[in-house]
């Protein structure tokens, strides 16, 4: 799945807007999954240097869609635009009616640009209505520091396990 700043936001954003989603009751593979995929030195832990590596320096799906350095709201409502088409594909999947994708859909793309400007504004300390890449950083630090619930410096197995039900998003 593509990575986003919501996290999630997409996570921001999701936690805030990405991009794995997970939900409470997270196997433990799926878990080691996670963890693997962001742990470069294969300790089972992941820190921010880490996480930022693969949520923002290696991410090719960047919101930053310009390439101009900056993040702008318009760039994240096409994020979240695209993560409601992947939503749409999931809801067809698991058999759910036309008519309740409809309703996902115009509830959901009513609210994007909203979604999308809220998320700038926690995001773009200076209030130039850009997100630059120390604000970005910065925000992905916040991010960090809410899935190590242990405050250990590090996102390991122990910090991604939650109760049934408790979405988390992973960026």
């Amino acid at each position: 799945m593509k990575k986003i700043i919501i996290p999630l936001m997409a996570s921001a954003f999701i936690f805030s807007a990405t991009n794995a989603h997970a939900e409470a009751g997270f196997t433990n593979d799926k878990i080691k999954k996670v963890i693997s995929k962001m742990d470069d030195d294969k300790n089972q832990k992941v820190g921010f240097d880490e996480y930022y590596e693969e949520t923002v320096t290696d991410n090719h799906d960047s919101i930053d869609r310009n390439k101009d350095g900056y993040i702008t709201a318009d760039e994240v409502q096409n994020e979240l635009t695209e993560e409601l088409i992947e939503t749409v594909e999931e809801m067809k999947k698991h058999g759910v009616s036309e008519n309740a994708i409809n309703r996902t859909v115009a509830k959901e793309l009513v609210e994007a640009e909203k979604q999308a400007e809220n998320l700038v504004w926690k995001m773009d300390s200076d209030g130039d209505n850009l997100v630059e890449p120390h604000e970005y950083r910065k925000y992905k630090k916040k991010q960090f520091s809410k899935l190590d619930r242990n405050q250990d410096g590090v996102i390991s197995k122990q910090d991604l396990k939650r109760k049934r039900g408790f979405p988390i998003r992973i960026n």
